[in-house]
């Protein structure tokens, strides 16, 4: 086990923000309207709330783990060695696949939006053998590398969100009444399942080191990340309308297509796709180290790099062979991905830890 290899809970929790805006850019503000129309401006503050209750329900789930415990290793004192390696088995299978997946996604988005005449399977390869790259590098690499990329990415958000608003028309936005609340709720479900998401980052528990008074780590870069969205979702829907919106495949990027900083329209967009491109690499290097961490475990080897080639192996096959074309992609993005995210990080893992403070392995 690679002991020196520690992050503290506020990198990991960096990490986290800035890796899990890459779904979160890919599926709003549209999925979200599908469900809750004009009002869906306001999901995510209905989406934070459900974070934070679910945040809160890890933490009670998560207490008097041992120093050194990462969810494999709970998994296996929760479920015995021979459950523990079936529960490692199948997660490390679906993140596998949710790497490839990712970066499938990030290589359509980048072909419709920008490089029309690109090769999705030559970006996929290229964003997963850079993740590879990443993730062999080690957690504390990775950790400072987000660290690094979070305050810009943040300045990206608040430059265009500000610049963005005096396009935004009240008209599109409002009325909201509590007749609207259902709707708001639904809408939120697309977020929360990605804030869900988060769970699959207690994989790298065993390389956070203990320190005091950051418990609240998580909670917090949470709600940053759901006051970024916020924003996202007001200067688009609010600048779009709620019909525009579910046409443009990615509308927010039309919206900051017409922004104009100081005078000058031209290449604002490179900073979003800075982002774009930037999220994604995160991610996907993270699924990557999660994944070959998982099975460096189930296969009681010291080291975990090794694992990270056989990992982006299996991505890329799964990129290639998740859809043929951005058409199939969709109902992977909009159907079987959020199910299977919610079913690991609301039902199975919780099930598991449950599990382990029942048998008081935890």
């Amino acid at each position: 086990m690679e002991r020196t290899d520690l992050i503290s809970e506020r990198q990991l929790s960096v990490l986290a923000f800035s890796g899990l805006l890459s779904p979160l850019i890919r599926m709003l503000p549209r999925s979200a309207v599908y469900l809750a129309g004009r009002s869906a401006w306001l999901s995510p503050a209905a989406a934070a709330a459900a974070g934070a209750a679910y945040f809160a329900l890890m933490r009670a789930l998560l207490r008097g783990r041992g120093l050194r415990d990462g969810l494999a290793e709970m998994a296996g004192r929760a479920l015995g060695s021979a459950g523990g390696k079936v529960f490692c088995a199948v997660s490390a299978l679906w993140l596998t696949f949710y790497a490839g997946f990712i970066a499938r996604s990030a290589a359509e988005r980048l072909l419709s939006s920008v490089y029309t005449d690109g090769s999705a399977p030559m970006f996929s390869a290229l964003l997963l053998a850079a993740s590879a790259a990443a993730a062999a590098c080690g957690t504390k690499t990775l950790a400072r590398t987000a660290e690094i990329f979070a305050p810009v990415i943040l300045g990206i958000f608040a430059l265009v969100i500000a610049f963005a608003l005096p396009d935004v028309r009240a008209a599109n936005l409002l009325p909201v009444t509590y007749k609207d609340a259902g709707r708001i709720l639904l809408g939120s479900l697309p977020i929360t399942d990605i804030v869900g998401a988060s769970v699959y980052f207690l994989f790298l528990l065993s390389h956070v080191e203990k320190k005091p008074g950051e418990g609240k780590q998580p909670l917090r870069w949470m709600l940053l990340q759901m006051l970024v969205i916020l924003g996202v979702m007001v200067i688009t829907v609010g600048s779009c309308g709620e019909k525009l919106t579910l046409h443009l495949g990615s509308a927010f990027f039309m919206v900051i297509r017409n922004i104009s900083i100081l005078g000058v329209i031209e290449r604002v967009e490179a900073l979003v796709i800075t982002i774009w491109i930037t999220t994604d690499f995160l991610l996907d290097a993270t699924l990557l180290m999660t994944d070959a961490e998982i099975l460096r475990g189930i296969f009681g080897a010291e080291r975990r790099a090794p694992f990270v080639i056989p990992a982006a192996a299996g991505a890329a096959a799964s990129a290639l062979l998740a859809a043929k074309s951005a058409f199939g992609l969709q109902p992977l993005s909009e159907l079987l991905v959020p199910a299977a995210n919610l079913f690991f990080a609301f039902i199975l893992i919780p099930a598991v830890l449950a599990v382990g403070k029942l048998r008081k392995k935890l």
